[in-house]
């Protein structure tokens, strides 16, 4: 009998669970001491692996905070990149957002805690400055695409810097508050969406 997958799966999950308690190890200490004083070698212990294990699963110590963001990005990249040509980028990113709600909804407390871990940091304010940067060169592209345009034109950047500015305020306006059950927060976010694609969306189409 091949057991092959199931193996390949038992360490999947193994690897899975380690690189988590990495990251929750790094959080704890860097809400308890700050990001700079703490060392990798701290997160090691605390994590109980070595600081080798550490440096191979975050090969940069900003990542311990913006791992997760990577992941959503790089979801919503691949989204854009394989959608129907007949589907519009508002469209995509409203799908991206929608499917995400109940990974946001169960991390609320945790994403709180790193934003306010980024902001005591400059060096993580303007890494999270450079994630915003990237999302709005790969929102240009998608629009350009749409329009009909090149990226670098006025009416695909202007379109993608208000897409932008539409994450940054569900930053503030998507936490979920205590007692808040999940179908009330996700309708609540879905209005905010809903609004902000309708006002980028039709100043995406006076520009066609």
């Amino acid at each position: 009998m091949d057991t092959r997958p199931v193996a390949e799966g038992l360490r999947a999950h193994k690897k899975r669970r380690t690189r988590e308690r990495i990251a929750q190890a790094a959080l704890d200490l860097f809400a308890r001491q700050g990001y700079r004083r703490t060392t990798i070698a701290q997160i090691a212990e605390a994590a109980e692996v070595s600081p080798r294990t550490v440096s191979g699963y975050f090969p940069a110590k900003e990542e311990l905070i913006f791992h997760l963001q990577e992941e959503w990005f790089a979801d919503l990249e691949r989204r854009l990149a394989e959608r129907d040509v007949r589907e519009p980028t508002l469209e995509v990113v409203r799908a991206w957002i929608e499917a995400r709600m109940p990974e946001w909804y169960e991390l609320a407390q945790e994403r709180r805690l790193r934003r306010r871990i980024v902001a005591s940091d400059e060096a993580l304010l303007a890494h999270a400055a450079r994630f915003l940067d990237r999302a709005h060169d790969v929102l240009a592209a998608a629009i350009a695409r749409d329009l009909g345009r090149e990226p670098d034109h006025i009416e695909p950047q202007m379109a993608a810097a208000a897409t932008v500015a539409v994450f940054k305020a569900l930053e503030i306006g998507d936490e979920a508050e205590p007692g808040v059950g999940l179908g009330a927060w996700r309708e609540r976010v879905r209005r905010l969406v809903d609004q902000a694609v309708r006002f980028v969306g039709a100043g995406i189409e006076s520009l066609r």
